[in-house]
């Protein structure tokens, strides 16, 4: 450890905790990291990939804003996929199967060579608050680390206890240590906590699988990345394979006559487990009419001789999960390397926080990732890039980065946990935003990239190349515009002899691509400033093109939505003098504390009624009740 005093405090190194540490010491701030380990950095103890639906939209987003995940996806990936390429835009999403031991390697190095920043190996045991404000930390050895703001990112570390069927083992993932210090600091401090759960499958050596009972899925061979600096791209015949299987009625059967023994079922869980990624038990309870489900085998590392088996997470003791495996298809004769468990752990009241990702409750604490009360690498990553800068930001006194809804799944995320809670571990869905059709894949870096660029997190080099980008998009649409194609045309020959489509009159290339029935590959070759543009550019003037109505009438509602953004509520009124508030509004405005209207109308309990009445008070009667005080 260099010093003791820091401007910026990290507690965890997973996804959050680097993304936060990194945006600190960027941000030119004396940042230390506090980790259990030195070699254990943004690992990955459950899937090894990145992004997915809503998802990979994420890691596009911390991309345009100056974090790193992408860029360590895109140089540590097995395989690229873009998924549900066949559905509409707002729901295309990027995803890679990811070498997990390069990820955390790449992270590991970022980590020792970033200025401003220093690793500091240790298990933080209290949290030191004064006057209701955080002022450091106390680790297990005593030692005493002073900084004007902390950011916790324990992720499933704290009071961690192993589930294997009756047996509970106190552990961090993989047998790693569990913290009990900073959960029962945060319990003094009078912060809510609650328990979660989630799981991992088991890991299997690949030399006992025969992979030739199950259906190969191939990689993309579109150049497709997460990060705008990446310019190289794993041509598919070098990628990885992954494969899927289905259950069988063996396995169901083996499930339903141990049911008893999972520990989920036995009455030994006292946590709530994740709705979209449950214990393959629980599957088999919900959906009981089905008999077989999807089971994904996918690589881990290049350096590792075992299968993920993706789907297949329980909680069951390992003489069952022993005979669940074993009735897999091309499984009869597998070994497991390490068996698949459920982990327990603790977790804070969200609604607790600012939209900063700062404590109501602790000036200067801010939290990020799974204590947070969500799953995923990317949700976490997001939170602690958000986090890591309102960090740096409040040292320097300057308004934190708050993200609207309409801008990014990222400000999505953080609305939901503040304003609505979470009672199961919460992930990221395209449903949950009510404006998909503007957040999309393809143009995170228009949302986003000039609040990295005033931040201080894009630096001149990539701005430049990002003008230029815009310029590129600029050029094209112009083209489209002035370039125009009669019936006799070789474009329109190529579509009826190819497609059966006739071109009965002259039209501009940019009407032609507002067509969705012809295909734009086939347009680009008549279009010289399409002819080398990225994949991200095309998708993007395409989508801008044939979707520009629905665009619009999107972006005129935002601005409607917007108008309640900017009716500030005062940071000290007194919701006890707001006349006719339902009593379940009042308590989770008082809760929640809303900085204007529109958060107020998005709290779980408030109901429009309770948004009449506050509108009334604000009006009518809070510079009355002001003015007397």
């Amino acid at each position: 450890m260099k010093q003791t005093n820091y401007d910026v405090l990290v507690i965890g190194a997973g996804h959050a905790g680097v993304e936060a540490a990194l945006a600190s010491a960027r941000l030119n701030k004396k940042t230390g990291l506090i980790n259990l380990y030195t070699d254990k950095i943004a690992l990955m103890p459950c899937n090894p990939s990145v992004g997915g639906p809503a998802k990979g939209i994420v890691v596009r987003e911390i991309d345009a804003l100056g974090g790193e995940m992408a860029k360590a996806a895109d140089a540590t990936a097995l395989q690229t996929k873009l998924l549900n390429s066949s559905r509409g835009p707002g729901v295309w999403a990027l995803r890679v199967q990811s070498d997990k031991e390069e990820y955390s390697k790449y992270m590991i190095n970022k980590i020792q060579n970033q200025a401003n920043l220093d690793l500091i190996v240790g298990v933080a045991q209290d949290l030191i608050v004064e006057n209701n404000t955080i002022i450091g930390v106390q680790l297990a050895d005593e030692t005493i680390i002073h900084a004007k703001t902390v950011v916790l990112t324990t992720g499933t570390y704290l009071k961690s206890l192993i589930l294997q069927g009756n047996e509970k083992t106190e552990s961090g993932p993989n047998g790693e240590m569990t913290t009990k210090g900073i959960s029962g600091s945060l319990k003094r401090l009078g912060i809510d906590l609650f328990r979660f759960k989630t799981g991992t499958p088991a890991r299997i050596y690949k030399d006992s699988v025969d992979v030739s009972q199950a259906q190969p899925e191939p990689g993309t061979d579109a150049k497709l990345a997460f990060s705008f600096s990446t310019k190289t791209f794993t041509p598919i015949a070098e990628q990885e394979m992954c494969y899927l299987i289905h259950t069988t009625l063996e396995t169901k059967k083996i499930i339903e006559e141990n049911l008893h023994k999972s520990a989920m079922y036995a009455g030994d869980v006292e946590s709530i487990g994740p709705r979209y990624c449950p214990s393959f038990e629980d599957k088999i309870v919900r959906f009981a009419n089905k008999d077989r489900h999807q089971i994904f085998i996918e690589p881990e590392s290049k350096n590792l001789d075992t299968w993920y088996i993706q789907g297949f997470s329980t909680s069951m003791p390992i003489d069952v999960q022993e005979k669940m495996l074993k009735s897999l298809p091309g499984f009869a004769n597998m070994r497991v390397k390490h068996w698949s468990y459920a982990i327990e752990y603790d977790c804070i009241d969200p609604m607790q926080l600012k939209p900063s990702l700062e404590l109501h409750q602790i000036n200067n604490l801010f939290t990020a990732g799974q204590i947070n009360g969500t799953s995923g690498y990317e949700e976490a990553a997001g939170q602690g890039l958000i986090a890591g800068i309102n960090a740096a930001r409040k040292v320097d006194h300057l308004e934190p980065l708050i993200l609207r809804r309409d801008e990014a799944y990222i400000g999505v995320m953080i609305d939901d946990l503040i304003n609505k809670g979470v009672w199961e571990p919460y992930r990221l869905l395209t449903s949950r935003a009510e404006h998909r059709l503007l957040l999309r894949n393809d143009n995170a870096e228009q949302r986003l990239k000039q609040y990295g660029r005033d931040i201080g997190l894009i630096q001149d080099a990539e701005w430049n190349e990002y003008l230029n980008y815009l310029q590129e998009n600029e050029n094209a649409l112009e083209e489209l515009k002035t370039m125009r194609f009669t019936p006799k045309s070789p474009l329109a020959e190529i579509l009826d002899t190819k497609y059966n489509i006739k071109l009965k009159q002259g039209y501009s290339g940019y009407e032609l691509i507002k067509m969705p029935n012809i295909p734009v590959d086939e347009l680009i070759p008549f279009i010289p400033s399409m002819q080398n543009l990225r994949v991200n550019q095309v998708q993007s003037i395409t989508i801008n093109s044939r979707f520009e109505g629905y665009v619009k009438k999107e972006l005129e509602q935002v601005e409607r939505f917007n108008k309640l953004e900017k009716k500030q509520i005062p940071t000290d009124l007194n919701y006890d003098h707001v006349a006719n508030l339902a009593t379940e509004a009042r308590q989770k405005l008082k809760k929640v504390c809303p900085l204007n209207i529109g958060q107020a109308s998005r709290i779980t309990g408030v109901n429009p009624a309770d948004i009449q009445m506050l509108l009334f008070y604000l009006k009518s009667q809070y510079a009355k009740d002001n003015q007397n005080n």
